[in-house]
C-alpha cells in the first residue's frame, strides 16, 4: 500500500519542486531587471535634467567633441609622438538619427606661375 501511494505522488512532487525552483529563478530575474530598470531611469532623468553631464557622457562614450576641438592619441614612450586623430569643424548634433553622407572635396587646381 505504501508503495503505490509513493508511486502515484512522487512524480507530482518532484515535478512540484521543479516548479518552485523555476519560480525562484525567474522571481530573482525579474528582481534584476526591475534594479536595471531604476537604474537606467534614474541615469535618463539625468541626462535630460543635467547638461554637464549629458557633455560628459556624450564626449566619453560616445566620442564626440566640441567646434574646434582635436582629438589626441597618446601613446606609450618610444613608439611615435601624440598626434592629432581627428579635427572637426562643425559639431556632431547628438540628436540626429539620419545618417550624414559624407562628400569629398576635389582640390583647387594650383594657378599658374606669373612670369616677369
Amino acid at each position: 500500500m505504501l508503495a503505490a501511494v509513493f508511486v502515484v505522488y512522487l512524480p507530482s512532487y518532484l515535478q512540484m519542486q521543479d516548479l518552485r525552483h523555476r519560480n525562484e529563478v525567474f522571481q530573482k530575474r525579474i528582481t534584476d531587471l526591475e534594479n536595471e530598470t531604476n537604474v537606467l531611469t534614474e541615469e535618463r532623468e539625468r541626462l535630460i535634467k543635467d547638461p554637464s553631464y549629458f557633455e560628459k557622457v556624450a564626449r566619453e562614450r560616445m566620442g564626440l567633441i566640441k567646434d574646434g576641438e582635436a582629438i589626441y592619441k597618446v601613446v606609450p614612450a618610444g613608439t611615435k609622438k601624440a598626434a592629432v586623430l581627428e579635427e572637426v569643424k562643425k559639431p556632431v548634433a547628438v540628436t540626429t538619427k539620419k545618417a550624414t553622407k559624407k562628400t569629398t572635396k576635389k582640390p583647387a587646381p594650383k594657378p599658374a606661375a606669373i612670369k616677369d
